[in-house]
């Protein structure tokens, strides 16, 4: 499976915001307690444009 930089990068911006959900979350940075709900679908949300955009040409 190839995979194209756009996607890639996309993938790696839902990790990263999904991991800022879980560190806030589970109360290792207060600043993102309020937010997790939000940074968590935010991150799926990417993933789900990565998915979309997987066989499109650039």
């Amino acid at each position: 499976m190839k995979v194209s930089a756009f996607t890639l990068l996309l993938f790696f911006i839902s990790v990263a915001l999904v991991m800022a959900s879980l560190i806030g979350y589970f109360g290792i940075a207060p600043q993102l307690r309020e937010y997790h709900y939000w940074l968590m679908t935010g991150g799926f949300a990417v993933l789900a444009l990565g998915i979309i955009f997987k066989g499109q040409p650039q």
